[in-house]
């Protein structure tokens, strides 16, 4: 069971972090609130990154 949660909480990771990448590319540093992005959940990424998508196209 211990396995299973290291490879999610490992691939949890590797989301946030293809994220913010994809974000510090779009120019996004921090959040209007003054958070840094490494800061943000996993779930407040994502959001962003629908947002910045969005209003790409």
């Amino acid at each position: 069971m211990g396995i299973c949660k290291t490879q999610l909480r490992k691939a949890q990771d590797r989301l946030k972090d293809f994220l913010i990448n994809r974000l510090i590319k779009a120019g996004i540093m921090k959040m209007e609130d003054g958070r840094q992005l490494y800061e943000l959940t996993l779930t407040e990424l994502k959001k962003e990154y629908r947002e910045m998508k969005t209003c790409e196209n």
